[in-house]
Formats: C-alpha cells, sequence, structure tokens
C-alpha cells in the first residue's frame, strides 16, 4: 500500500421523538344515538448527525485509531440535520343503533421543510356507512353482512427534501485553503404542502354467516 495504510473512522447518529397528546369523549343519547369525539396535538422531531475523517501512514495494523496514523488525509467532515412536523388532530364520529355511520375529521399540520410563511396546511375528510343488513325490511338470508360506504378528503404531503424553500451553497477549498463559494440549487419560498384529494366508494359483503366475505371499491385520487 502505498499510502502506509489508511484508518477511516465514521460516526452518525439519529434521533427520533414522537409525541402525541389525545382528549376523547363518547357519549350515547336515547340508547341509538352514539357520539364519540377525539382533539389532539402531535409533534415530530428528528435530528441526525454525522461525523467523519481518515488519516494514513499507519504505525500498526493492530491500531486502528486515527491517532494511529500520522498524515492527515484532510477527508474530515460532519453534517446534521433537523426535521420538524406538528400537528393538530380534530374527528368526530356518529352512529345510529350500530346502522348509520358518519364521520369527519380535520387536521392543521406545519413542516420544517417549508418556508415559515407557508408552513402550514389544512386536511380533512367526511365519511359515511350503512349496514343494509341490520335493516327491519331486508330480507336476504343468504347476506350476513352488506355494507354500503363512501368518503371523501385531502392529504398532505412535504416528502419534498430539506430546504428546497432557500437557495443553497457549497464551501469548498479553491485549490490554495481558501474559500471557495458554488452555487448549489435555488430556492422557491413559495413551496408548500402537495395536497392529494380521495374519493372512495365501495361495498363490503359476508356471504352464509360470512363463510364468504368480500368487497368492491372505486378509489379516485
Amino acid at each position: 500500500d502505498t499510502t502506509g495504510g489508511t484508518v477511516s473512522k465514521y460516526h452518525s447518529r439519529s434521533y427520533d421523538y414522537n409525541m402525541q397528546q389525545l382528549l376523547t369523549y363518547a357519549k350515547t343519547f336515547g340508547e341509538k344515538h352514539n357520539f364519540d369525539i377525539l382533539l389532539g396535538h402531535e409533534y415530530y422531531d428528528q435530528r441526525y448527525y454525522e461525523l467523519g475523517a481518515s488519516k494514513s501512514k499507519m504505525f500498526s495494523q493492530e491500531n486502528k485509531e486515527l491517532s494511529g496514523a500520522v498524515i492527515d488525509g484532510q477527508s474530515a467532515s460532519s453534517y446534521q440535520s433537523r426535521y420538524n412536523n406538528e400537528g393538530y388532530i380534530a374527528r368526530a364520529q356518529y352512529n345510529y343503533d350500530e346502522r348509520i355511520f358518519a364521520s369527519a375529521s380535520f387536521r392543521r399540520d406545519a413542516s420544517s421543510r417549508f418556508h415559515p410563511d407557508h408552513r402550514w396546511g389544512n386536511f380533512w375528510s367526511v365519511g359515511a356507512a350503512w349496514m343494509i343488513n341490520r335493516e327491519s325490511w331486508f330480507n336476504a338470508p343468504v347476506f350476513s353482512t352488506l355494507k354500503i360506504k363512501a368518503s371523501y378528503g385531502s392529504q398532505g404531503n412535504d416528502n419534498i427534501g430539506m430546504y428546497r424553500y432557500t437557495d443553497l451553497y457549497v464551501v469548498g477549498n479553491d485549490g490554495n485553503d481558501g474559500f471557495a463559494i458554488q452555487f448549489g440549487s435555488k430556492g422557491n419560498p413559495n413551496i408548500t404542502w402537495e395536497t392529494n384529494s380521495n374519493l372512495n366508494v365501495g361495498a363490503e359483503f359476508g356471504l352464509w354467516n360470512d363463510r364468504l366475505t368480500g368487497s368492491v371499491d372505486f378509489f379516485y385520487r
């Protein structure tokens, strides 16, 4: 080995915290009207740290530490990143006599991947279902379960990478041990949540005491 042996060290740490505070309330009125409400707050924090370096001209192959080599490889580097996501949640559900169901939800989320002026996004959903086989007039013994359902709502996506809302530059060596600044990428402060709207309509069924079950769904995004 013309380098006299090279030793490299690399270390990384990753921390993920996900904290939720949830408050629920459930109540039945008139024996058949069932309500439940959920209010909540969620906070997610992800941190990543990285450190690496190398040296050559090792004194001994038995010593794998950087201090056991004498020539600095000038490849030392370190890096860290942090990502935060915070949201507020509200959900209400209702069913009448375990036959007719309705629900609605709302979320307001913020992501550190966007400019402070565009970090918050609002997302919602509504849904309903009907257990037809539980109606008194339903007369089809072959069906042990027959439910129709529909829902519509929106979801947010912030998986676009880090720091896309600002200009990025690379700091390097100009070849004479001086600073060199190189343009990396152009930022856009107006970048914000990607919103997906979803429609789902379908039916679920069970035949012969649920010996045979299945579902049919139509999905549009």
